[in-house]
């Protein structure tokens, strides 16, 4: 029987404020947060990876580890600027344990 190397959680976003063009400058911005709120073993714990970037919308999917959603979800309200200085918000929409379940969710709590 196979087992799973670990839980996945995805966070749907909502950016307010000076959105990144690319999904890689939001990626950035986290990572480099979650670094500084808990150092690089943090960072490497909780498995980042950018799922789906909207930046005409302002949303965003990002996977990490369940055992460390506590820690991106403080990491996602510590980001109050992007690297240029200008304001920037992120919000935590919802939150899933499968993909299909949140972009199902998506629609009605996004607006």
């Amino acid at each position: 029987m196979p087992v799973r190397p670990y839980r996945k959680r995805y966070l749907a976003l909502k950016l307010e404020g000076s959105r990144p063009e690319e999904g890689e400058e939001l990626l950035a911005l986290v990572l480099d947060a979650l670094v500084e709120l808990f150092g690089e073993s943090g960072a490497a714990g909780a498995r980042l990876k950018l799922i789906e970037y909207d930046a005409g919308r302002g949303l965003a999917i990002l996977r990490c580890s369940h055992t460390h959603m506590g820690l991106v979800r403080a990491a996602l309200a510590s980001i109050t600027a992007d690297r240029a200085g200008k304001p920037l918000a992120i919000h935590v929409v919802d939150a899933s344990g499968t993909l299909r379940a949140l972009r199902k969710r998506l629609p009605t709590r996004a607006r």
